[in-house]
């Protein structure tokens, strides 16, 4: 039987058959795509297709001629290069290889840096930082197919959302099925296996050939072909009585084919295969057609042609898109009011384990039942757990926690937060807990601008039906210590939550006694345990020793019932050979003061290899992995010693183990241990220890360096500041200047402004500000933008008082006087004063213009934006054009540059001169640049352009196209930007009928591609 004497249906026989016919049919859908879906389209990449694969392959032999010649020999005669490609690398340099072709290809899909060795960089990162990426829905191009299959099952679960199959390595369909507001799972398999052992809510997607890391990757003949019984008959009983639809599949042999032709081949199965093809007039080879021609012969096989999946996939999403409400948005009910945003639950399951923090392991629980019955039976949506150091308030809190599953309750989910005990970093951790709970649908840099209270909404808004616990560790750097109670955000937090109804929780836990008058909100003072507990507790730590019940009582007496000294104590008298209760007490009463100094008396009988293991860890800055610290220590202990100090320092219970499922485990030290190991040495003993982390910082940091242009996870960016905690503490002011600003504009432009301000106040309060300008380059670049990062943050306070000490390191009018007059300006602008900032970049530019001063310092750029915006934009536009006239900016005259920023500002000028459609124009171009910009302020960018181009289209009276602009502008900003999505709302309400319902998200974004294509 030969392809051309089938009979094959087109597009719209297709569309009828997955659309109309459906209506009358209960049956699922099950797609299963192969490497064109996700390979580059028009100008949108993708993941490399068999063609650029090759090509990678034999970029591995382009500096062997010989070995490249031979490849290309067996290419030329070969019926599939692709598998012929990879034999020939397996042959010469093994699976490792082919798993790296596949990274690479697989890169090519991300949103890069624009480096030259970004493929490179990719295939150096470690599984934990890959998987980082599948999480990040912002990290990824995605091709029209890929958007709209996306969609498809988002918004029709039960009809395609069950199961999706795919020969691909990447992970394009997940992440668009979870940017769609979907739920999607991973299922990957490059040996044999079930597909029914794990479960979960959402689609299923199975990469039936392995996934580009964590697994090996099937290419060969033989590693495609080799018997999978077990995963052959899964997929025989998981296609049976379904409408099976195969796009952009060759249908060579592989597990699926097998499974397919065990499917069709069944008299008693009654699926429904639909498959289609590329071409016109399509020839399917004999292996395909062999495998399904029991199904044809049954007419259990359908074939389509000329099928662009690009084009179809599209199609379809729209018919099923017809099929729903235009009331996508909804006006608010009242102008003051937030507009409605949309219910952002979701599964937890989905999220990378990495993507919070980890609670600490707890190996013996004692005591703490009323605590425990009152979290389990109290309704309180906020607990706030007090207590000094060491008490267990957050091993009460992990406890908690990691025992949900053991009770019937309605928390599911949890989200732990290590605040450290450091100011500056709660909006930090509000914005991760948010893009994590969005399912990355809301990215950090989206939340730029939103304030405390839009901030709090944003995260109320996502986890209010969420049945969560977000755990908030050592927050005492935000209580107020004279009123008991929390400050700024989180007081804004409690506060909001303890009046709504929520069906997530909050827990605090802090040394500070706070406290607050809801019934909503309870404390729990964690005390010294009992007399009885404690004896309980040596009885589970030291289960083979007799100890007189009285020693017991007397080191409870003496540590006042302090729950981690007493946990150390009973710890040592169970694993070091000699010791004796007894002999512990008598060690620390003598000589020390009123409070037992149990960790001197424990430092004395370690080891000289733990005593230097604890000295690296107390020195970190994060929790790390056991291959991290054990490089930090490397210099100083051989393998062997530093395995055996690590295990023999956790069974001490020095070293807090915080575990994860599929994933490597983390150490950490205890807060009062890290706090006692360095206070133990002077600043001068600790500094060569501190050198070897930054060192290894440094390394780890060089595998990432070359992706900062993009929006690197936040757990990858925090590397970098916290190299600046570590360089501030060893006194490397000047590399902490330069590491500030090599990072500057990832954390500022990727949303993290407070994590900035966090490291920079660490370094402004460590130096001499006298001599600073003198000692340190980058001084005065710094103390800009930690300027303009407190006004991002709406602490002017903070601002001015940075401007006045800046001021004083200036005692005449020199060139860091018009940095001085930039700063000032900037400051002016961005709080909306243009007269004061005009006022004062006009003074540096006049100061820099009379003195011909050669400096980089100028004032020009800001008091053009201040000239603009103060009502003189004509004068502004001499600057923003640079050397060109305005009319050749117009007419696009060759040579003008491609400069998205330039047509912006250029525009904005005109547009505030009544050229409004002088202003389109140049709106027009910049925003096609901005559409492939991947800059971190882009989706910003866009959405102000729509916005100023909805403005003229209302002045111009096209009000339905100004709608369509305003209304894409706020499905760009989505639930991110609520400010700016109340002030967009109300220039629609002001020129819209009110009973007219609002245009849908895809009529306008249809609209706005449109006029930018031309085509308006």
């Amino acid at each position: 039987m030969l392809g051309n004497d089938l009979n094959f249906y087109d597009q719209d026989a297709l569309l009828f058959r997955l659309h109309d016919a459906l209506k009358d049919s209960d049956k699922e859908v099950v797609f299963v795509v192969g490497s064109p879906i996700t390979a580059p389209h028009k100008d949108i990449p993708g993941v490399a297709d068999v063609g650029a694969v090759v090509e990678l392959i034999r970029g591995e032999f382009a500096k062997k001629t010989g070995q490249l010649e031979k490849l290309d020999s067996q290419l030329a005669t070969s019926t599939n290069p692709y598998q012929t490609a990879f034999d020939f690398l397996a042959g010469r340099a093994g699976q490792g290889a082919a798993n790296r072709i596949i990274k690479r290809a697989v890169s090519n899909a991300l949103v890069t840096s624009g480096e030259n060795n970004w493929s490179e960089s990719i295939c150096s990162l470690q599984d934990n930082q890959l998987q980082s990426f599948d999480n990040d829905i912002n990290a990824w191009h995605f091709t029209p197919a890929v958007q709209a299959l996306g969609r498809l099952i988002a918004q029709n679960p039960d009809r395609f959302g069950k199961l999706l199959i795919t020969s691909n390595f990447d992970p394009l369909l997940e992440v668009s099925i979870r940017r769609a507001d979907g739920m999607a799972w991973r299922t990957s398999l490059a040996v044999d296996g079930s597909i029914n052992h794990s479960s979960a809510n959402g689609c299923q997607v199975i990469h039936i050939h392995g996934y580009w890391y964590g697994t090996d990757t099937l290419h060969t003949n033989n590693q495609l072909m080799r018997s999978r019984p077990t995963l052959q008959n899964d997929l025989l009983v998981r296609l049976q009585d379904r409408i099976v639809v195969v796009m952009a599949y060759g249908g060579w042999p592989d597990i699926f084919m097998s499974a397919l032709g065990g499917v069709v081949g069944n008299d008693n199965l009654f699926p429904e295969i639909l498959w289609t093809c590329y071409g016109e007039q399509p020839q399917l080879n004999a292996y395909l057609l062999s495998q399904l021609r029991p199904g044809i012969e049954r007419n259990r096989v359908t074939f389509y042609s000329g099928i662009d999946c690009n084009i179809f996939l599209p199609a379809l999403t729209h018919l099923w898109e017809s099929n729903r409400s235009n009331l996508d948005v909804a006006p608010p009910e009242a102008p003051q009011s937030l507009p409605p945003l949309q219910n952002s639950r979701r599964s937890l399951f989905q999220l990378a384990p990495l993507e919070c923090d980890r609670p600490p392991n707890i190996e013996v629980w004692v005591g703490r039942e009323n605590e425990l019955r009152a979290l389990e039976t109290s309704n309180a949506r906020v607990v706030i757990i007090c207590g000094i150091g060491g008490e267990g308030k957050s091993a009460l809190a992990s406890h908690y926690i990691n025992t949900l599953d053991e009770r019937e309750g309605r928390y599911h989910f949890w989200d732990w937060r290590d605040c450290k005990e450091q100011s500056d970093r709660i909006r930090t951790q509000f914005i991760e807990i948010i893009v994590r709970f969005s399912v990355g649908k809301i990215s950090s840099d989206d939340l730029t601008e939103a304030d405390d209270e839009e901030l709090v909404e944003i995260l109320l808004n996502h986890i209010e039906d969420a049945d969560a616990i977000l755990v908030f560790d050592n927050v005492d750097s935000y209580v107020d210590l004279e009123n008991r109670t929390f400050i700024g955000a989180i007081d804004i937090l409690i506060n909001r939550i303890s009046t709504m109804k929520c069906s997530s929780r909050i827990i605090l836990t802090c040394r500070p006694d706070v406290q607050y008058a809801s019934s909503s909100v309870i404390t729990f003072p964690m005390k010294g345990i009992s007399e009885e507990e404690t004896l309980e507790l040596f009885s589970k730590r030291a289960p083979g020793h007799t100890i007189p019940d009285s020693d017991i009582r007397d080191a409870h007496a003496l540590t006042k019932g302090h729950a981690f000294w007493l946990d150390l104590i009973a710890v040592q008298v169970n694993k070091v050979p000699g010791t004796t209760l007894r002999k512990l007490l008598d060690d620390m009463r003598r000589g020390r003061e009123e409070v037992p100094d149990v960790l001197s008396s424990i430092w004395d009988k370690l080891a000289l290899r733990e005593q230097t293991l604890l000295r690296f860890m107390a020195e970190a800055v994060r929790p790390e992995t056991e291959i991290t610290i054990q490089r930090f220590s490397a210099s100083q202990l051989n393998y062997k010693n530093f395995t055996r100090a690590l295990r023999s320092l956790i069974s001490l219970n020095l070293i807090v183990v915080k575990p994860e499922m599929d994933a490597p485990d983390l150490y950490d030290l205890h807060p009062l241990v890290r706090q006692f190991v360095r206070t133990k040495f002077e600043p001068s003993e600790r500094s060569g220890f501190i050198s070897v982390v930054i060192n290894q910082y440094k390394i780890i940091i060089g595998s990432i360096k070359s992706m900062l242009g993009i929006n690197l996870p936040f757990a990858m960016l925090e590397r970098w500041s916290q190299k600046v905690e570590l360089e501030v503490s060893a006194g490397l002011y000047s590399e902490a200047f330069e590491t500030l600003v090599e990072i500057e504009n990832a954390l500022i432009g990727g949303g993290h402004v407070q994590e900035y301000v966090r490291v920079g106040r660490l370094l402004f309060e460590s130096i001499d500000w006298e001599t600073a300008a003198t000692e340190y380059d980058k001084f005065d670049k710094v103390v800009g933008m930690m300027v303009g990062a407190f006004e991002q943050l709406g602490d002017r306070e903070s601002a001015d008082s940075m401007i006045l000490r800046y001021e004083g390191t200036i005692p005449q009018k020199t060139a860091r006087y018009i940095k001085f007059c930039d700063i000032k300006s900037s400051s002016y602008w961005l709080r909306g004063e243009f007269e004061l900032a005009t006022e004062w970049a006009r003074t540096g530019v006049s100061l820099k213009k009379e003195s011909h001063v050669d400096t980089n310092f100028d004032c020009d750029h800001t008091l053009a934006l201040a000239e603009r915006d103060a009502g003189r934009p004509a004068i502004a536009l001499d600057f923003f054009r640079k050397n060109w006239t305005i009319e050749d900016i117009i007419a696009g005259i060759e040579g003008v540059p491609e400069d998205g920023p330039m047509y912006g500002n250029v525009g904005r000028c005109l547009q505030f001169m009544q050229r409004n459609e002088d202003a389109l124009i140049c709106y027009k171009r910049s925003m096609r640049i901005l559409e492939t910009d991947t800059s971190y302020h882009s989706k910003s960018n866009r959405a102000y352009a729509r916005r100023w181009v909805g403005q003229i289209l209302r002045d111009l009276g096209d009000l339905q196209a100004a709608e369509a602009f305003f209304m894409d502008a706020i499905r760009l900003l989505g639930n991110s930007a609520p400010l700016r999505v109340r002030e967009i709302y109300k220039e629609v309400e002001g020129f819209r009928k009110e009973s007219a319902p609002l245009m849908s998200d895809i009529e306008a974004s249809r609209i706005v591609g449109n006029w930018m294509s031309g085509r308006d």
